[in-house]
């Protein structure tokens, strides 16, 4: 009985033994499986990372070859804003290059430090020949044409599938005054605002006539006339938040204001408020003007222009990072105040800026 007891107890051992041998040899397998960009590097890789990382849909830009006389008049450009906030950065930045449609009339201009998205230049080119400064703005977030923040924003509406088994097509289109991302999945199309992330309620068609529309180029610095500089910006501070104040609603439109009165109506309510009745959807309002710059041919130590009029861009959006122009502003909608008891000023006093009619 002794005898077959150790027998019985040395086959047990045996059997234990193979299976944990098997058990071994099929973890192996499935380790050598994994794929190689997620294998251990010193951090911990969750599940979830793994799928997103190995099957998130690829949201990508391609810069291309772009006319000198446009690469020319942005490099000019940046170089006469780099002079003061918030463009100072800019200083020996490179550049990169992007078309916008429809048609490329229109190019998206990132302002690089190395690979840091650090601003951007929207040109466009004029009917008359030459090209005109659509908008500009400097930081490193909150931009149009930010890929992260869409595909955030996609991810977070669960419009994009899990896996990149769907077909996805994505175009960066400009509307006068607008950002457009135009989205493809499985044959599905969708318009996005690219400035601040909302779903357009376009059809194909009211698409095309926002889309073809022409901007008169009028009161936007032009390529065609390169003596101008810029002075320091001037931020208020003020509201940036069309929400969360809405007297603005109730204040009559203002009439149409010269660079001075729009500099004095800034200064006394901290923000204005823009909107265009019945088209809102066609220019990402309503959003709030917190500031502006200006553009001319100044005399040495002065701030007042001679010659022609200034031409103004009015510092808008979230944190007034968006300089669009003012007269093209004033020729799509309407200007309403917002009185607040409290209107910081930064940089340049209201006296400072004087703009001639």
């Amino acid at each position: 009985m002794k005898i077959n007891a150790r027998q019985k107890d040395r086959l047990g051992r045996r059997v234990r033994l193979l299976l944990c041998l098997c058990l071994g040899l099929t973890l192996y397998s499935a380790g050598s499986a994994f794929p190689a960009e997620l294998s251990a590097t010193g951090t911990r890789v969750t599940v979830t990372q793994a799928v997103s990382q190995a099957t998130a849909p690829i949201l990508e830009m391609t810069a291309i070859a772009s006319p000198e006389s446009l690469q020319d008049f942005a490099r000019l450009t940046v170089g006469k804003l780099s002079a003061n906030p918030p463009f100072t950065a800019w200083k020996n930045a490179g550049t990169k290059y992007y078309p916008l449609g429809p048609g490329t009339h229109s190019w998206l201009v990132n302002v690089m430090n190395g690979e840091q998205r650090i601003g951007y230049l929207i040109i466009t080119a004029k009917e008359q020949g030459g090209y005109m400064l659509s908008e500009y703005g400097a930081g490193s977030y909150g931009l149009p044409y930010s890929l992260q923040d869409l595909h955030q924003f996609l991810v977070q509406q669960e419009l994009i599938p899990s896996t990149n088994s769907g077909n996805f097509e994505l175009t960066a289109l400009y509307a006068p005054l607008l950002p457009v991302w135009k989205l493809t999945i499985d044959n599905k199309t969708m318009y996005i605002n690219a400035s601040v992330l909302q779903i357009l309620p376009w059809s194909l068609d009211k698409a095309e006539d926002i889309l073809h529309a022409k901007s008169a180029g009028t009161g936007a610095l032009s390529s065609l006339n390169t003596g101008l500089t810029p002075l320091p910006v001037y931020q208020t501070g003020g509201q940036d938040n069309p929400y969360a104040d809405l007297l603005w609603l109730s204040a009559p439109p203002l009439t149409p204001l010269s660079g001075d009165k729009f500099a004095l109506a800034l200064a006394s309510g901290g923000s204005l408020a823009f909107q265009s009745s019945g088209r809102n959807e066609a220019y990402g309002s309503p959003f709030m003007i917190t500031g502006c710059q200006s553009w001319g041919l100044y005399t040495s130590g002065t701030s007042t222009a001679t010659g022609s009029s200034a031409i103004v861009y009015a510092a808008s959006g979230p944190g007034g990072q968006r300089y669009l122009p003012l007269a093209a502003l004033q020729d799509s909608g309407t200007l309403h105040t917002l009185t607040s008891e409290h209107s910081p000023k930064l940089g340049s006093a209201p006296g400072e800026v004087s703009f001639r009619k």
